[in-house]
């Protein structure tokens, strides 16, 4: 008997792991970069629009994560994990290390619009894409978000909620809105 009631598990299992498959060759169609070890859900959506996306070895992507190039590059090292309706853009170029975890609802955004002009509209203002670089070993807390130009450098644990508006330095504890520096690992 318990082995009848473990099969229906073993199915389900089995089916979950032809999506993840399914999802990776269909991403690797469309010119996305992913290693085979890499997990990707396959309710994660991946937006290439003209840009470029490379996923590392070991690096799983949750349900309903969203990566946007929107013509930049979205590089994610080896053994990170993105979780849970986190948005991550490419505009202006955006490079995570290995290592990296990011919890649910965070947003990642490397171009910010230009307004100094207030005879203009913002629209029409354009951009800065300076881009966004978090190195190895970083924890970035629930629903914080990371702004253009910032580094995150090794080591540092960015509190949820936090607002990062400029880099950090290595080992850092950073939190608050805008985020500042609480305490070091070290």
């Amino acid at each position: 008997m318990r082995n009848l009631l473990s099969l229906p598990y073993a199915i389900v299992r089995l089916f979950r792991a032809s999506q993840k498959k399914l999802k990776i060759t269909s991403l690797r169609l469309r010119g996305v970069v992913v290693d085979s070890t890499a997990i990707i859900d396959p309710a994660a959506i991946f937006e290439p629009s003209g840009g470029a996306i490379f996923i590392g070895s070991k690096t799983f992507v949750d349900r309903g994560v969203i990566l946007r190039s929107l013509g930049g590059r979205i590089e994610i090292g080896k053994d990170c994990s993105v979780n849970a309706y986190s948005v991550l853009y490419g505009g202006g170029g955006l490079k995570i290390g290995n290592g990296v975890r990011i919890a649910s609802h965070t947003v990642i955004v490397p171009s910010n619009h230009v307004f100094s002009d207030p005879e203009q509209q913002i629209k029409d203002q354009g951009l800065t894409l300076k881009g966004i670089v978090i190195e190895d070993d970083v924890w970035i807390g629930a629903g914080a978000k990371i702004l253009d130009g910032v580094t995150i450098q090794k080591g540092t644990v960015v509190g949820a909620g936090a607002v990062v508006t400029k880099s950090t330095e290595p080992y850092a504890i950073v939190a608050g809105v805008p985020a500042v520096v609480i305490r070091y690992r070290r």
